[in-house]
């Protein structure tokens, strides 16, 4: 078996564990070469590598660079002779990497939740000038939420209501938001302030982040959730090329928090302004805008590897001939792999990504072109080690470990 080359840009939480669960789960068939600008993710990647070589019997080729890997010519230099990227760049880095990618030959994927770039990448296939696979939002949500939201709603032959959910939460939540840092500050703000693709009555529409607030209970726990921008993907796109959408259908994604949530942030991101994305400086020269929401979060809100990642979907429309409603759900907790514990948004998301990036080599998704995570179906998504991370993550490291 030949080796396929893989390019991880961006070492930061889930970069390094995109890497690491690669090369675990892979079992000999990829080598990977880690990229970061910053030292101290790479040392921390480097060390966890190391103790994974330590337990696997196959082969943890790896390698780690620091670079600019917001440069155009470095991300060239470092993508050139591989055969995937998996861009783990916060989404405002992300810009032009697909384009090179698909240049040089280079199968691209990534997780990013926002619009604006994933169209960027999407356009190289709308100009005919796709080489390459080109799979972004591969992550969680969007991602994984996709793929298991349309295999629900394929037991329907009328969607009259489709809502997608996910939270990731601290399992001990103590400050007023309820909250804490789990990824990327810089993706949470931006999906808290750029406009949702939904559909209402039938009609694709944009509606603010922040907006269709509802409460619900899992499990015994209360929560809320609302419209973030970027998680329902294209999946409004296929289910109304395949008519099943009606004049009633309502579909859209909603990201679950801890109640009161909600209503803090849209005081900070819209009454405070901070959600401004260009703001004009103050009298004394001070701008307020996201990057200082941003700041400030990272600042005052600390991060916690006890975490849960709660999915929740619910379909309602016509089944078998009547209306009927069918609901989906997983809970998702901070689990020991590896030797370390690794928070739940990183091992879902990396196992997101990681198992479109295998399915791909394995053949059992499009080879070229743009990919829609929904072109995964659960049961391939499920039958791969991968689909452990979300179905029984105690049982992944023992399943590799006997080579299951």
């Amino acid at each position: 078996m030949t080796m396929k080359r893989v390019l991880v840009l961006g070492a930061g939480k889930v970069g390094k564990s995109v890497a690491e669960l690669l090369l675990a789960c892979g079992r000999g068939a990829y080598s990977v070469t880690l990229a970061d600008r910053d030292e101290a993710p790479l040392k921390e990647a480097e060390g966890n590598l190391q103790r994974l070589r330590q337990r696997v019997k196959h082969p943890v080729e790896f390698s780690t660079q620091r670079a600019d890997v917001t440069d155009a010519a470095t991300v060239k230099r470092l993508l050139t002779g591989q055969d995937y990227v998996i861009c783990m760049l916060p989404f405002n880095f992300v810009a032009g990497i697909a384009e090179a990618a698909n240049e040089l030959g280079v199968h691209y994927f990534d997780v990013t939740e926002d619009v604006e770039t994933t169209e960027r990448v999407r356009e190289i296939e709308r100009q005919g000038r796709a080489k390459v696979a080109l799979a972004p939002q591969c992550g969680l949500a969007p991602g994984y939420i996709a793929i298991a939201a349309y295999d629900i709603s394929r037991e329907f032959t009328e969607v009259h209501g489709l809502t997608l959910r996910v939270g990731a939460l601290p399992q001990f939540p103590t400050n007023a938001l309820h909250y804490n840092i789990t990824w990327s500050t810089a993706g949470v703000v931006n999906e808290y302030c750029e406009p949702c693709n939904v559909m209402l009555s039938g009609h694709m529409v944009k509606v603010p982040a922040l907006e269709g607030l509802e409460n619900f209970s899992f499990e015994g726990i209360e929560y809320e959730a609302f419209y973030t921008s970027g998680g329902v993907g294209t999946l409004i796109e296929t289910i109304t090329a395949e008519k099943r959408t009606t004049e009633e259908t309502n579909l859209a994604y909603k990201t679950i928090r801890y109640p009161g949530h909600r209503d803090l942030m849209k005081f900070l991101l819209e009454d405070l302004r901070l959600g401004a994305e260009h703001a004009k400086p103050t009298r004394s020269g001070k701008v307020f805008d996201r990057s200082l929401a941003v700041e400030l979060l990272d600042h005052a809100i600390p991060r916690t590897e006890q975490d849960v990642v709660v999915v929740f979907i619910n379909c309602i429309g016509i089944r078998h001939g009547r209306r009927e409603q069918v609901n989906f759900r997983r809970a998702v907790r901070a689990t020991p792999l590896f030797g370390r514990i690794w928070p739940a948004i990183e091992l879902t998301t990396a196992a997101g990504v990681c198992a479109m990036a295998d399915l791909h080599r394995l053949g059992k998704l499009p080879q070229k072109g743009f990919l829609r995570q929904e072109q995964c179906s659960l049961d391939t998504f499920n039958h791969s080690v991968f689909g452990l991370a979300y179905e029984a993550p105690e049982r992944l490291e023992q399943a590799i470990l006997g080579g299951a």
